[in-house]
């Protein structure tokens, strides 16, 4: 008889008990919980009725990502090495890129066409998100290109403009100790474009509103610090939750 009124007692605890969410997406300042695994349509639902939303940089991010910050260590730790080398003028560059760095927010961009209309009637467009926890950016169009690297202010932006060479937006900016012969270009769907800019490869390119530019630093033939500082800083660019 005992035993019975334990496990009624607890059955009745169990039953009051709050279900935690399973999936949480967070989304212009607000999360939205679910139960279960859910399809992206139902997640936007609620939020692109009202909105003016830039598709092309609309994305899903993916906050477990123990990657981005293992990189930015990585990064932040060589910056300060470099620091104590290089010249004035570039241990500045240096020293505000780490500090842009350390405030990013990070995360995995998850490799998704993010479009309403199209997932409501595709189901390659409509993944099921499994449990996690998510950010999904819905932004209206942006009007500025974000530059990083070997420039003045280590990252800094400018307005953008239609049918502009990326090349363009470098003549604008101040160079410090850059490798002209090419930048990378992080397109706002999410595409890393190598654009050659010098020679004869040389290409005309074009950034999205809201694209990444990354000016490489000069390489040195007697170490490859620059080198390996490039790579970081151009796959830690690419979890940056655009702001």
């Amino acid at each position: 008889m005992r035993l019975l009124k334990r496990l009624t007692l607890l059955a009745a605890v169990l039953v009051t008990l709050p279900v935690s969410a399973q999936v949480v997406v967070h989304s212009a300042g607000q999360s939205i919980s679910f139960e279960q695994p859910v399809r992206l349509d139902a997640v936007m639902a609620p939020l692109v009725s009202s909105a003016d939303i830039y598709w092309p940089a609309a994305a899903l991010y993916d906050t477990n990502a123990p990657e981005a910050e293992q990189l930015r260590s990585q990064t932040l730790t060589l910056l300060q090495q470099l620091q104590q080398s290089a010249k004035p003028e570039v241990q500045q560059v240096l020293l505000q890129l780490a500090s842009s760095i350390g405030d990013w927010r990070l995360a995995k961009r998850l490799p998704f066409v993010i479009d309403y209309d199209l997932a409501r009637i595709n189901l390659a467009a409509n993944p099921l998100l499994p449990t996690g926890d998510y950010i999904l950016q819905l932004p209206r169009r942006p009007d500025s290109v974000v530059l990083i690297g070997a420039i003045s202010g280590g990252v800094t932006s400018q307005a953008h403009t239609p049918s502009t060479a990326v090349n363009d937006y470098l003549q604008r900016a101040k160079l410090q100790s850059a490798d002209t012969n090419y930048v990378q270009l992080l397109q706002a769907d999410g595409r890393l474009i190598q654009v050659p800019l010098s020679g004869a490869f040389a290409v005309y390119q074009e950034a999205q509103p809201g694209a990444v530019l990354y000016v490489p630093f000069r390489s040195s033939l007697f170490s490859s610090d620059y080198q390996r500082l490039n790579q970081l800083l151009v796959e830690l660019m690419q979890y940056r939750v655009a702001v």
